[in-house]
């Protein structure tokens, strides 16, 4: 099913790399809307002109299309956008982090849940090997899963990968150090998954049953098409899935709290230990 879809904040590199995608699956890329936290003012409209977008928007009530794919680095931004656009009718696919605040996660669950076109997250849950590889039925005991970057805007892809591998079902996360970096989280398949965020690592997971060991290494870029086409050319996009980022949001309580295993499920709607407009401020675009 095409659909004429507008992209909001042009931060990172994702917009750019989307563009072609979206149109190689059938899909019309109808405007963008930039706020400026990341780019200059002038960007918006360059981008537009170099890709052949027809409508540079100045507000989310003026937005051409069917559905907003929300890209920018602010994940406090984009739930509010989210909700804006949710509540005028407009369908909303969400980068990563879906958002950073434990209540707002759950009210965006409650809204998939109700039936609101609300769907996105990291693309590594669509990582056809780590689904190919939950497909086939094996029982995984330990899996480890690694990135570089900042713990939560990019610890939410290696959380991913881990749930592309044994599915949802994360139960509780437990800090082996301060930085939120390193933690445990434990899985209702009695799996035990160790996530170590550290600079120069690149994405990876090893997985272990009791008979054998397995190390993948997606190309992340690989990873766009997929994701794409899951939330994009099937009338039913895949679940919403907020587990990723609560289980890091239990990992920083726990890191805070002395290092005790935490269930996610009590934290309270208030928890929301990385700042987002810092986050923001401080990063640097790609050329």
């Amino acid at each position: 099913m095409a659909r004429r879809i507008a992209l909001i904040e042009l931060d990172t590199s994702h917009p750019a790399a989307f563009v072609p995608l979206l149109r190689e699956l059938g899909q019309e890329v109808t405007a963008v809307l930039d706020s400026g936290g990341v780019r200059p003012p002038s960007y918006a409209g360059e981008f537009a002109k170099r890709h052949g977008i027809p409508t540079v928007a100045t507000s989310l009530e003026d937005l051409p299309g069917d559905l907003a794919m929300l890209l920018g680095c602010d994940w406090d931004l984009r739930y509010e956008q989210a909700c804006t656009l949710l509540d005028a009718g407009m369908a909303v696919l969400l980068d990563k982090p879906l958002a950073g605040r434990v209540g707002d996660l759950r009210d965006l669950a409650a809204r998939a849940a109700a039936g609101q076109p609300v769907s996105g997250g990291s693309s590594f849950r669509c990582i056809p090997e780590a689904i190919a590889w939950r497909e086939r039925g094996e029982t995984a005991s330990l899996v480890l899963v690694g990135c570089a970057g900042h713990p939560f805007y990019y610890g939410v892809h290696a959380v991913s990968f881990a749930e592309a591998l044994l599915g949802p079902g994360f139960t509780a996360a437990r800090a082996l150090d301060q930085s939120s970096r390193r933690g445990l989280l434990r899985h209702a398949s009695g799996a035990e998954v160790l996530v170590d965020i550290h600079d120069g690592y690149p994405y990876f997971a090893t997985v272990a049953t009791s008979y054998s060991v397995e190390y993948l290494q997606p190309d992340p870029v690989s990873v766009y098409e997929p994701f794409l086409s899951a939330h994009l050319l099937h009338d039913k996009p895949p679940y919403l899935s907020v587990e990723p980022e609560l289980m890091l949001l239990a990992l920083a309580h726990s890191a805070a709290t002395g290092g005790d295993w935490v269930d996610p499920q009590t934290l309270p709607d208030s928890f929301s230990p990385w700042d987002a407009a810092a986050y923001t401020a401080a990063y640097t675009p790609p050329a």
